[in-house]
Parts: structure tokens; C-alpha cells; sequence
């Protein structure tokens, strides 16, 4: 061991500075190490040089005990021996990250902390390097990686997600045109679920990012959709559009990218280009019935009417009312109409109802009045059987027999009048024919009539 330590001494006083004086001694119990010295140290109160370092490693001016460095950490390494008797390194090296680490030396372990900071710091310089991001930028997502460690917020959560959220909370930040959607492009996730870690990491650290302006993503979509030389004018075109959009309430609420489609499309049209819906989909990254609907919603604009020069030349002054509060008035006036026509519907079917059943009520009473009168006639031919007249029938029914009674005793008057001249004129005659007839023949009559009395046939 005597020889080894000689060694180290001569390495380290190659390797280290000529400034520092380092006395090693051997790790026996009846030794002590001596701290490291620093020899040109000024004393700012006296001016002295002659400086001593103590046990808690404070560096003090030995002429007036002023303090003048007062750090618990120092660069010396202590050896220690193992069971089979080969040296080990006893000690950590700090680094400035605030990490300790024995990075490739024997005997030396690695913490886990140690291994999330280094793969996070990893992962946040690849995403920046992939997005064309300046080393400011992670540089503070490297700071949020550390709150978020600090916090265990990367506990059940993967360290590229949480990466990703950083690196996006500096892009809101700082105001770029980075979609959270390129960030899950770049690490193959849902954009979902990237989504909701980077709305709780924020929820944790109690964050108000500012929201996001379409203006941003403007010159990026134009210059993907390939206008040439008029890329900028188409832009500028739809920034324009973007801002009315934005002074008309269609922006609020609703996603960038959709807005920017909208006003790519619409600048497109204006200065000639016949961009399809379908590549304005795929550059800005959005479902065609969300662009359709930004379309309809600026359709409903008075800046719709106007002509590509008018809209470039004048403003429109004043707002329109947002979608959702004219869809709204729309709604209400439908479920009016709805309700109106259905209370004209219910009283139609309640009127319908009476009419139904008065008429129900007078065909009855028709029914009822043939019902009778037909009884009446069954009753009247029916033998035996009286019919219930009213007075008005019976005084009719009176008056007829009464009438007939006259022409009846009429016609009997002139009859017996005739009958009597006749009987006088044949009297005669019938004395002579008529003989008296005889007992026999009398007999048989009475017969006759006894029979038809009984009711047998003779």
C-alpha cells in the first residue's frame, strides 16, 4: 500500500493545478488526511495569505480568522481497502448538476436518480436537436425535468412523455410554432396521452401558459403548401383573415390548427391557387369537417360578401355574434316553431274531437228516431199489439177515422137507399121461386156451423 499511495501522489500533483498542494498520508488509524490549501488565497480583511482549512472544510485567514470560503465539498478522493485487499475508491465527485457520480471508474455505482436525469437531459437535447431548437430552449426544459423529478412526477409515467411536456411548456413559453403533435410524431405516441401528462405536469407546478396564437403557424403551413413566389402575400392574406376570424369570435375556443387551415384556404383561393381540401388536411394536420365547419362559421360573416379587393383595402367595423351563440338563437327558434306547431296540432285534434262527437251525438239520435219509428211499424203490424202514439199522432189518427166515418155513412146512406128499391122490386119474384126448404137440409147446416165453431173442417 506505501508504494501505491506514492503514486497517486506523483499523478496527482501532474494532473492538478500548481496552485493546489496536496499532502496524502495513509489510512491507518494513528493518521489523518490533511486538506487541500489553497496557497495564493488574499484574505479580503488583512490582506494575508497564510490560510487554513478546517474539519468542516471552511478555508480561514490565519492572522485575523475571517472566513473565507465556507464549502462542505472538496475535491479529494480517500481509498479503501476490500476483503481480498485491492484498493477501492471511497468518496463521490459532484459535478455541477448536483450529481454524484463515479462515471467509468472500478468499484463505482450508478443511482437511479442518476439514470433518470441523465436519460431525461438525453432525450430533451435529441428533441431539440430533431425540432431545429436553440440550446436556451433545453436548457429550461432541462430545469422542468428536474422540478418534475423533484416532485416524483415521472413515477408511472415514461421519461419521454414527460421530456416532451417540458419541452412543449418552453415552446408555449417562448412562443414558437412547435405543435404538441410534432412532439408525438417524434417519439410515435398518442398525441392523447402526451396531451394529458403535459396538462397535469402543469396542474403540479400551478403553471398559466399564455394561449397559443394562430399567427404563429401561419408562415409554417404556406410554406408547405408550395405558393412560390407568393408565399408571403398568401400569408399576410391570411393572417388577415386569421384576425377578423379572431375579431368575429370563431377563434375562441378552437384549435389553431383548424383556423389556420381555414385562412390558408380562403388566401389560397384569393390570390389563384386551387388548393384542395384535402392537401390543406394534410399539411395542417386536422379532420376535413373541422375545416369545413371554420369555413362555414367565416361564411356567416359580413367579411364573406365582400370582394378580394374590397377585403384587402377596407375594414369592417363592429363583430359578429360567436357561432355558438347564433347557433343557439337557431336552436331556440326551432324548438319555438316546434312548440308552437304542436299546440296547433293538439287543439286541431281536440276540435276534431268535438266535431266528431256531435256528429257522433246527432246520428244517434237519428238512429235512435229510425230505431223507433221502424219499432213503431213492427209494433203496428204486429197483431195484438197497441203502438204508443203521441197526442199529436192520436189527434191525427182521430181527425182520419172521423173522415172516414163520414164517407163511410155517405156512401151507406145512397147504398140502403138503392138496396130498398130492389128488395121492393124482387120481393116479388122471390116469393114465387124461393120453396121452403126441408127438414134434412137444416140439419145439415146446423152441422156445418157447429164444426166451424169448433174448428174442424167439415
Amino acid at each position: 500500500t506505501p508504494l501505491l499511495h506514492i503514486l497517486l501522489y506523483l499523478l496527482y500533483l501532474v494532473y492538478l493545478p500548481s496552485s493546489y498542494h496536496i499532502i496524502i498520508l495513509s489510512h491507518h488509524r494513528h493518521h489523518q488526511i490533511i486538506d487541500l490549501v489553497k496557497t495564493n488565497m488574499k484574505c479580503h480583511r488583512c490582506g494575508g495569505t497564510e490560510t487554513e482549512t478546517t474539519h468542516d472544510s471552511r478555508l480561514v485567514c490565519v492572522l485575523c480568522g475571517c472566513v473565507l470560503q465556507d464549502v462542505n465539498i472538496v475535491s479529494e478522493v480517500g481509498f479503501t481497502e476490500t476483503a481480498s485487499g485491492a484498493a477501492a475508491l471511497s468518496g463521490q465527485f459532484v459535478g455541477a448538476s448536483g450529481v454524484a457520480s463515479f462515471r467509468g471508474m472500478p468499484g463505482s455505482t450508478r443511482d437511479s436518480r442518476e439514470v433518470t436525469i441523465d436519460s431525461g437531459k438525453r432525450m430533451i437535447q435529441q428533441l431539440a436537436a430533431q425540432l431545429k431548437m436553440s440550446a436556451h430552449h433545453a436548457e429550461s426544459a432541462q430545469r422542468l425535468f428536474m422540478l418534475a423529478l423533484q416532485h416524483n412526477f415521472i413515477q408511472g409515467r415514461k421519461i419521454n412523455n414527460v421530456s416532451a411536456a417540458c419541452m412543449y411548456i418552453v415552446c408555449r413559453r417562448e412562443k414558437t410554432h412547435h405543435m404538441l403533435i410534432d412532439f408525438s410524431e417524434l417519439l410515435q405516441t398518442n398525441v392523447y396521452v402526451l396531451g394529458h401528462t403535459f396538462l397535469q405536469f402543469c396542474r403540479l407546478l400551478n403553471l398559466h401558459l399564455p394561449i397559443i396564437d394562430p399567427s404563429l403557424y401561419i408562415q409554417r403551413f404556406a410554406s408547405k403548401l408550395e405558393f412560390e413566389d407568393k408565399t408571403s402575400a398568401v400569408a399576410t392574406t391570411a393572417l388577415k383573415i386569421v384576425s377578423r376570424m379572431k375579431r368575429d369570435w370563431i377563434l375562441t375556443g378552437r384549435r389553431p390548427s383548424g383556423i389556420c387551415g381555414a385562412g390558408l384556404m380562403i388566401a389560397a383561393r384569393m390570390h389563384g391557387f386551387k388548393r384542395t381540401m384535402k392537401e390543406i388536411v394534410h399539411v395542417v394536420r386536422i379532420c376535413d369537417v373541422t375545416l369545413r365547419k371554420r369555413l362555414i362559421e367565416f361564411g356567416n360573416t359580413p367579411a364573406c360578401n365582400l370582394t378580394p379587393e374590397e377585403f384587402e383595402s377596407m375594414e369592417i367595423e363592429g363583430e359578429c355574434d360567436p357561432p355558438s351563440f347564433q347557433r343557439a338563437r337557431i336552436k331556440e327558434a326551432k324548438e319555438a316553431e316546434a312548440l308552437r306547431l304542436k299546440n296547433a296540432e293538439a287543439l286541431a285534434i281536440e276540435n276534431g274531437k268535438a266535431i266528431d262527437e256531435e256528429e257522433e251525438g246527432g246520428g244517434s239520435s237519428k238512429r235512435k228516431k229510425k230505431r223507433k219509428s221502424a219499432d213503431d211499424d213492427d209494433d203496428d203490424s204486429r197483431p195484438g199489439k197497441k203502438r204508443k202514439l203521441t197526442k199529436k199522432q192520436k189527434e191525427k189518427e182521430e181527425a182520419a177515422k172521423k173522415k172516414k166515418k163520414k164517407k163511410k155513412n155517405s156512401k151507406t146512406g145512397k147504398e140502403k137507399k138503392k138496396d130498398d128499391d130492389d128488395d121492393d122490386d124482387d120481393d116479388t119474384d122471390e116469393e114465387e121461386v124461393i120453396s121452403t126448404p126441408s127438414i134434412k137440409g137444416q140439419g145439415k147446416q146446423k152441422e156445418k156451423q157447429s164444426s166451424k165453431r169448433k174448428g174442424k173442417n167439415p
